[in-house]
């Protein structure tokens, strides 16, 4: 099956902020007369927090404010016993808990810690109030290291590089009007007749499906891995690399791939090719000057595999190399504008027998097979052509992987 990767990324931040409360002192000694322990707060104009000054009854030894900047809260005032400056909290903007006050003779605003919602002023006050903070009393706090943006997952190269290709259904499609015998059928240009080249090469019906675009980074190498299945007529290939050695079987599953040489023989039987452009370099076994090719319905040359009257059933995995904004193009190539028939395993029928038609396990596929216009991948694959209903030839592709070095 495939595998996807995603790729994601995250980050996070984290930031807090308070605000700072106060309050007056009583009427005998305060801390200030409006003093307030925030961004504004003083000592008061004439008042101190020597031997007579008291916190008052109401009198906050400031959360976040300081008395002044000697002025003490009381003779053993403490912030509070466990209130600590809080990690980042601070008492407004700018406002300092003063240069050298400290809120008791032993207590200190803390390094990073806040007064505490429970602090209190001392044995003559009040709370050190429910949200006060002591300003930034100490050193900065920090909100904490930056949260990173996690790994970038891996890049779907299929999606990027060849969607295309991944579940695409290719056929010889009956064409043309080129006079049959036993199991054929009609696979020439639709205006009829079957051309006749001065070569093999210009001789006979060549049909083109649609260039396939490949993305990707250009002129970087990709390979394309996959897995191929269907039913194809026997063909003879030389000066290549042959899937497998194994010589093919009437029932049962045949490795046809073939990379790079050409076909054997000028046969009338027609090709399976894949055309790749521009070519790689390093490729081994390749002829043509324009592309690179392979072919899909190979089998040995041995007891006449090259040309049998039946077809058989293909099911193997390959790969092959592309170049990143290159091109694929499927071409079928027959010299006598006629081709074989799913007829099932009987060879040189005098008709054929539909009964017999191959079908083929497609189960695994990812994406399942599907009817080109939708539905479920109906089979013996057919087609009609001037009001007669042909059984086909036909392959489908399965990438199932994209690699890059």
């Amino acid at each position: 099956m495939k595998k996807h990767l995603l790729a994601c990324s995250g980050a996070f931040i984290l930031a807090v902020a308070a605000c700072a409360q106060s309050g007056p002192g009583d009427n005998s000694g305060a801390a200030g007369t409006m003093g307030n322990a925030g961004t504004t707060g003083s000592a008061g104009d004439s008042g101190n927090a020597g031997t007579m000054g008291n916190g008052g009854t109401t009198g906050i030894a400031g959360t976040t404010g300081i008395a002044g900047t000697t002025g003490m809260a009381g003779t053993t005032g403490t912030a509070g016993t466990t209130g600590m400056a809080g990690t980042t909290g601070m008492a407004g903007t700018t406002g300092r808990g003063g240069t050298t006050g400290n809120a008791g003779t032993t207590g200190n605003a803390g390094t990073t810690g806040a007064a505490g919602r429970g602090g209190t002023t001392g044995s003559g006050g009040s709370a050190a109030g429910t949200t006060g903070t002591a300003g930034r009393g100490g050193t900065t706090g920090t909100a904490g290291t930056t949260g990173g943006g996690g790994t970038g997952g891996a890049v779907d190269l299929i999606k990027t590089v060849v969607p295309m290709l991944d579940g695409y259904y290719w056929e010889a499609t009956p064409s043309g009007n080129t006079q049959l015998s036993g199991t054929n059928y009609p696979f020439g240009p639709s205006g009829g007749g079957c051309p006749t080249g001065t070569t093999w090469d210009t001789t006979g019906y060549i049909q083109t499906k649609p260039v396939m675009t490949l993305g990707g980074t250009a002129n970087q190498k990709y390979t394309i891995n996959f897995n191929l299945r269907g039913v194809v007529g026997t063909r003879c290939y030389t000066g290549g690399t042959p899937g497998s050695t194994a010589v093919g079987v009437g029932t049962g599953r045949n490795n046809t791939w073939y990379a790079g040489g050409r076909q054997y023989n000028d046969s009338i039987w027609n090709t399976m090719e894949i055309r790749v452009a521009p070519k790689v370099s390093g490729q081994p076994n390749q002829p043509n000057t324009a592309y690179d090719i392979y072919f899909v319905n190979s089998f040995q040359n041995s007891s006449n595999w090259c040309q049998k009257e039946a077809t058989y059933e293909t099911r193997f995995d390959a790969s092959f190399p592309v170049m990143g904004g290159g091109t694929i193009t499927l071409v079928t190539h027959d010299s006598n504008c006629r081709t074989l028939s799913n007829c099932g395993p009987m060879e040189n029928q005098p008709s054929c027998d539909t009964t017999m038609a191959r079908t083929i396990d497609m189960t695994g596929l990812n994406p399942a097979a599907m009817n080109p216009g939708g539905g479920t991948f109906t089979q013996p694959r057919t087609g009609a052509l001037a009001g007669t209903t042909y059984y086909l030839q036909w392959v489908w592709f399965d990438v199932t992987s994209v690699t890059s070095p």
